[in-house]
């Protein structure tokens, strides 16, 4: 089913976000002397999707960007940066305590 382009754009803090990513992917990739395909070959992508995530392009999926920052050796970067997403060790394991063992949805009869 198509939706329309409208359905589809992202929060401007998020469209910033995947600019700026977008923005130090090419930098960093210039700056170690890959061509668009060297860099697309060695992440296993197309070049046309690197193109596009070069771009800022919101439709690129995430495992795409996870194949190109670990070509570009930035893998650990990123995860350095997830671990801040649950702030503290402390919190995240006070959130899991508190989370339900499974989840079901609702029974339609």
């Amino acid at each position: 089913m198509r939706t329309s382009a409208r359905a589809q754009t992202l929060p401007f803090e998020a469209e910033d976000a995947l600019r700026l990513l977008a923005e130090r992917v090419r930098t960093v990739r210039r700056a170690r002397g890959l061509t668009q395909p060297d860099l697309a070959a060695k992440a296993g992508i197309s070049t046309n999707t690197l193109v596009t995530m070069e771009k800022g392009g919101g439709s690129v999926q995430l495992g795409y960007w996870l194949k190109v920052l670990w070509a570009l050796d930035a893998l650990g970067s990123f995860s350095e940066s997830l671990s801040r997403l649950g702030r503290d060790e402390s919190d995240v394991a006070l959130l899991e305590a508190q989370l339900p063992r499974r989840v079901r949805g609702s029974r339609s009869r």
